[in-house]
């Protein structure tokens, strides 16, 4: 679950965020064990002095040598803004961890207090538990990518970004598990959300409605480590598509047309949909429609702006 790179990670976050007591008074905890002592795993005498990064890095070795390092994580998750030793711990890297960790398959479910595979947590099943490898299936893509994002990298540099991309993965979460949606791929800066059948068009339009006008309430957002405003364009298509369990290998002229339209003829903060979708759209939701436009040989449709 953990790769090496997370673990290093984790060290480096405790030795550049907190004391020496405050290690000591972890590793007490996990091990439930008072009498925990750095000095006494590392084989020291107790006069010797230990930088707060060498009791990291003796603390984490002794969780992984005690198969507890799956609780240190859960502990270090949990750490942020709670009182230690005096202070509240203000955990320098954590979101990068949280994020990184989101792409390895599983993430921290701050309600549930524990660490959840993605493929066991049934809201976020890429199949909704029903679909077969291989076999094809009415789908509708969204292709969702984030404006200007290699401009706001080089301005915030890319520890920064993946704080933002960790804080708006767990938002387009929210909504899509609202709508039924799934995340099929996420690379930060965009990815592939999916909905099962042509009974589902309606709801993954709202859906994408409800992420572009609602990220105005993201931007505002305290956790949100930067000032400027990230605005998402949107661009779906419905069609026949052959599912892998390994989402990220599909490949289908659904998803390219969906990928294409929103790179190449999406404005950022709108919504483009293809002439299949906006079809089979009720009167009421295709007049948010105003814009149309032939792109790749098909009649494309677009909302006005998001404000």
């Amino acid at each position: 679950m953990f790769d090496t790179s997370l673990v290093k990670d984790l060290t480096e976050m405790f030795g550049k965020s907190l004391t020496f007591k405050d290690i000591e008074a972890i590793g007490g905890y996990i091990f439930k064990d008072h009498s925990f002592s750095t000095h006494t795993i590392a084989g020291v005498g107790r006069g010797v002095s230990i930088s707060p990064l060498n009791a990291a890095k003796t603390l984490v070795q002794e969780c992984e040598n005690k198969k507890k390092i799956l609780d240190l994580f859960t502990f270090a998750f949990e750490l942020e803004g709670v009182p230690l030793n005096g202070r509240n711990v203000k955990l320098e890297g954590l979101e990068n961890i949280l994020y990184r960790l989101s792409r390895t398959g599983v993430f921290y479910d701050y309600q549930k207090r524990k660490i959840i595979n993605i493929k066991e947590d049934k809201s976020s099943l890429l199949n909704w538990g029903a679909l077969r490898n291989g076999k094809e299936y009415p789908t509708v893509i969204a292709s969702v990518d984030i404006c200007q994002n290699s401009e706001l990298v080089r301005k915030y540099k890319p520890g920064m970004m993946e704080k933002v991309y960790y804080r708006l993965w767990g938002f387009l979460k929210h909504k899509l598990d609202l709508y039924e949606g799934r995340m099929w791929s996420w690379a930060g800066d965009g990815g592939l959300f999916a909905f099962r059948g042509e009974k589902s068009i309606p709801d993954a339009v709202s859906c994408a409605l409800e992420i572009l006008y609602t990220m105005p309430v993201f931007n505002v957002q305290p956790y949100k480590p930067i000032k400027d405003a990230i605005c998402l364009r949107i661009a779906m298509e419905f069609g026949t598509v052959k599912f892998l369990e390994d989402t990220g290998r599909i490949v289908s002229d659904v998803i390219n047309y969906a990928a294409h339209l929103e790179k190449q003829a999406t404005k950022p903060g709108a919504l483009s949909i293809s002439n299949d979708i906006y079809s089979k759209l009720p009167a009421s939701m295709k007049d948010i429609f105003t814009e149309k436009q032939e792109f790749e040989g098909k009649t494309a449709w677009s909302t006005s702006v998001a404000s």
